[in-house]
């Protein structure tokens, strides 16, 4: 399994700052270019675009769950039931 972070919304010193006071320790992508948001767009599969938005990607790239937003309890709930699912 790989956890990547990806954020094309917010300024990098913004991101960077975040990153570090939050110690995220996972890799992380910064890129507010307009093809990086072009590029995340075909993933918006809820019909909108929220933040966080959590997807989990198959082997065949393809997006296999997505939800929106953070709840510490709902968030962490719902992800040890898809790994869980998925045999992880």
């Amino acid at each position: 399994m790989v956890v990547l972070g990806v954020n094309n919304a917010d300024d990098r010193k913004i991101a960077l700052a975040y990153l570090k006071e939050n110690q995220v320790t996972f890799p992380n992508v910064l890129d507010a270019s307009d093809a990086a948001i072009r590029a995340m767009g075909q993933y918006e599969t809820l019909g909108m675009s929220a933040v966080p938005m959590t997807y989990v990607i198959d082997r065949e790239g393809k997006v296999v769950a997505a939800w929106y937003g953070f709840e510490k309890g709902d968030a962490e709930k719902a992800s040890k039931e898809l790994l869980k699912k998925l045999g992880l």
